[in-house]
């Protein structure tokens, strides 16, 4: 099998886009990704500075030497596994575009629905008082500030440099003043909150077990940072943190509303039984039908 663009396709005059396409996607295909086509696509239109769809139109256009060795190490770094994301240096959201980079997690699109339940949550509050837990990129509260402009925002990571980046993306997408970004574990950051006031906590915590995390594609286990996806043992160590903690926080009426792994949903069902004040209320499925999302609210509203 060849190994570069160059090995397949020695006539810079066959390099076409449409030729280009069909190597890269052997190649990415043979290295083991999952949507060969989709990324390599995705890269092509990166180089060349347009909308993907536009390759369906220039497929006879004749890269430059110059755009065929950008391409050939995007390419490269694709073949070794590392997220699109990471290479292009961005990803969308929600409506948002957001930096990306190894400082934090790629945001997936599973976690749309966590942003739906809150905004389903919050429809109708005039002013809700909303944190986020771990915010990576900050791409949950950067959404929610985008379409709530009069709620109270803050969100915070354990991670100076994911909260950094997450920082960079607030100031870029011109919501900086909309969110109060903070530093330190779960609630350490927000004791001058605690008293009962939230309406709402969002999170997206670790939650691969161990095992899972062995397991994951190399995308994951090699590239993305271990800090926001290593759930300990059983993949649960922080979400029972995060539901014992976040009591004293929330409002009566309050919800927390936080990610989960495909196989939790019964255990966070354990876990609102035995914690004190708790009541599940229900789970929302992923795009592919799985648990995803878990809804909890105290006892006591």
């Amino acid at each position: 099998m060849p190994q570069t663009l160059a090995e397949i396709s020695p006539f810079r005059s066959t390099s076409t886009v449409g030729n280009v396409l069909r190597r890269a996607e052997e190649l990415l295909a043979a290295a083991g990704v999952e949507n060969p086509r989709r990324d390599a696509e995705a890269l092509l239109a990166h180089c060349l500075k347009v909308e993907p769809w536009r390759l369906l139109l220039e497929r006879e256009k004749v890269l430059t030497p110059g755009e065929e060795a950008e391409f050939q190490t995007l390419l490269e770094a694709r073949r070794a596994r590392r997220p699109l994301a990471y290479i292009r240096g961005w990803t969308g959201f929600h409506d948002l575009i957001l930096a990306c980079d190894p400082r934090a997690l790629v945001p997936r699109p599973e976690t749309e629905i966590l942003v739906e339940e809150a905004f389903r949550f919050l429809a109708g509050k005039g002013a809700p008082e909303v944190i986020e837990i771990g915010c990576g990129t900050g791409a949950i509260a950067l959404a929610l500030a985008r379409q709530l402009p009069g709620a109270v925002l803050g969100a915070s990571d354990i991670s100076p440099a994911a909260l950094e980046l997450a920082r960079d993306n607030a100031a870029r997408l011109g919501l900086l003043e909309k969110v109060d970004l903070r530093l330190g574990d779960l609630f350490a950051p927000w004791t001058d909150r605690r008293g009962g006031g939230v309406d709402l906590v969002v999170a997206n915590p670790p939650y691969l077990s161990r095992q899972e995390l062995a397991a994951a594609p190399p995308e994951v286990r090699e590239f993305e940072p271990r800090l926001a996806l290593d759930g300990g043992e059983d993949g649960l160590e922080v979400i029972r943190r995060l539901i014992e903690e976040v009591a004293g926080y929330l409002q009566p009426s309050g919800r927390l509303i936080f990610e989960i792994g495909a196989g939790q949903g019964a255990a966070v069902r354990r876990l609102a039984g035995e914690t004190e004040g708790w009541d599940f209320l229900e789970l929302a499925r992923d795009y592919c039908g799985r648990d995803r999302v878990a809804v909890f609210g105290r006892r006591d509203g």
